[in-house]
């Protein structure tokens, strides 16, 4: 047999290998869309591709034809290259002098076999692999016939070794599941779209809109609300003119009112009605046997939620119950805060100011370095950008994780060390801490550029 034959056959067997290789990854990179698309422009074999990733059974049928495919290429290759170069130099150890020949034909031997599983691995594995990965709709559907007719002919040997799996599996204790049936966690989710990031496909407003919605589920009510220290209420026996006078000064539309006390509340009013409510008042004639228009008549009912209640079931029950507004019991039944529409949606989305929201920003980056963080920002939130780990025992806001820490409402101007960040407090109102800020490092300010550059 000459060297010509023995190298195309070399080839040939490569070539194979290189086949399968290719249409395993290009198939199971291939995205579904593409191939809806392909499909709907006529392309019958984008059409059986898009059934094959449909049906995880027949994709994992796909995947077994395509590694007995290699298995069986690769054992093929082995033997015959090995067994046939060396009998191409035969002739030439045959002149060996005898003591030498055994070792000439060892040394040929290893010589051979690395070569060829060089060729192997470069030419039969890591190349096609590339190619797969780098343009899948389009191997999937050069290699798809090849694909096709391996399936019938394997069927056999693919039913056989995965029954085998399958019953070993289950004598293991283990429970058979589709090879690539694979349902990916929240967690895994948030880590795709992070290397998406990190490979530049998504952009940072996106990532951070997944990132953010997927993360929801870690939060609760408590979390999320304006405390009650924050909120603006008031008795529902005011008139409608000091409550439109109330509601002016404040940035809210909606106000929970309540009897005897905040721990108390029976609804909720908007700015709507109470103006609609004052016009009427102003236009209606007066008549004694009519009753007069009230608050009370024009309030609300006004829906609660306990304060450990996920922030994404929170969503939820608002959605299912058309409210804007809902207010969050603690432990004891009194009121912890409430919670708005906007409240949620900024977690997803990021603090948004309107025309009413005058007060400084929960995050500042100042022209000298450091940055300034209200109080009322959550301590889990500081520390996220930070990158560190606050020891904290019951304190949610920087505020509270600062006097927990102290044991005492500190001065302005006051510093201290918490781990490994030095606050000074900057800020101080009434019994609460306005506003901190602290120095931070590149590694820190790269990723403040990164979320809010």
């Amino acid at each position: 047999m000459s060297w010509l034959i023995v190298a195309s056959i070399i080839i040939f067997l490569i070539a194979v290998n290189a086949l399968y290789v290719a249409g395993e990854f290009s198939v199971v990179s291939s995205q579904r869309s593409r191939l809806a698309a392909m499909a709907e422009e006529g392309n019958r074999t984008a059409g059986w591709l898009l059934s094959l990733l449909r049906q995880p059974a027949q994709l994992d049928r796909l995947v077994a034809a395509c590694q007995l495919g290699i298995t069986l290429s690769s054992l093929v290759l082995g033997y015959y290259g090995q067994a046939n170069i060396l009998r191409l130099f035969a002739p030439w150890t045959e002149s060996v002098e005898p003591a030498s020949r055994v070792a000439l034909h060892s040394a040929l031997s290893i010589a051979i076999l690395l070569t060829l599983t060089g060729l192997q691995v470069l030419f039969g594995e890591l190349i096609p692999k590339n190619i797969g990965l780098q343009y899948p709709e389009r191997t999937a559907i050069l290699t798809a016939s090849a694909m096709r007719w391996s399936m019938v002919l394997y069927q056999p040997l693919i039913w056989l070794f995965n029954g085998s799996s399958q019953l070993l599996l289950r004598l293991l204790g283990a429970q058979p599941v589709a090879e690539h049936a694979h349902v990916h966690s929240p967690d895994e989710i948030v880590l795709l779209v992070e290397e998406s990031r990190a490979g530049g496909i998504l952009e940072r407003q996106e990532t951070r809109l997944l990132v953010n919605t997927l993360e929801l589920r870690h939060e609760t009510a408590r979390r999320v609300m304006l405390p009650r220290n924050r909120m603006v209420a008031a008795p529902v026996d005011r008139s409608c003119e000091e409550l439109l006078r109330l509601l002016a000064n404040s940035p809210f539309s909606r106000l929970p009112l309540y009897e005897e006390d905040i721990d108390h509340i029976v609804g909720f009013v908007h700015i709507r009605d109470l103006l609609k409510l004052h016009y009427l008042r102003q236009t209606s004639p007066s008549d004694r046997e009519t009753p007069p228009l009230s608050v009370r008549s024009s309030m609300r009912p006004v829906r609660f939620v306990p304060e450990s209640l996920p922030a994404e079931e929170v969503l939820t029950f608002m959605q299912r119950e058309r409210q804007h507004l809902v207010i969050v019991l603690d432990e004891y039944g009194g009121t912890a805060g409430m919670i708005t529409i906007e409240d949620l949606f900024e977690e997803i989305v990021g603090e948004f100011e309107d025309e009413f929201d005058l007060g400084a920003p929960a995050m500042e980056l100042r022209p000298d370095g450091r940055l300034w963080v209200r109080g009322d920002v959550a301590a889990d939130d500081l520390a996220d950008l930070l990158d560190v780990s606050f020891e904290i025992e019951e304190a949610d806001t920087v505020s509270g994780l600062v006097i927990e820490q102290l044991g005492r409402l500190p001065r302005v101007g006051e510093e201290i060390d918490i781990g490994s960040v030095r606050l000074r407090v900057e800020e101080i109102e009434r019994t609460r801490i306005g506003r901190v800020s602290l120095e931070l490092n590149e590694m820190q300010r790269l990723r403040w550029q990164e979320r809010y550059g």
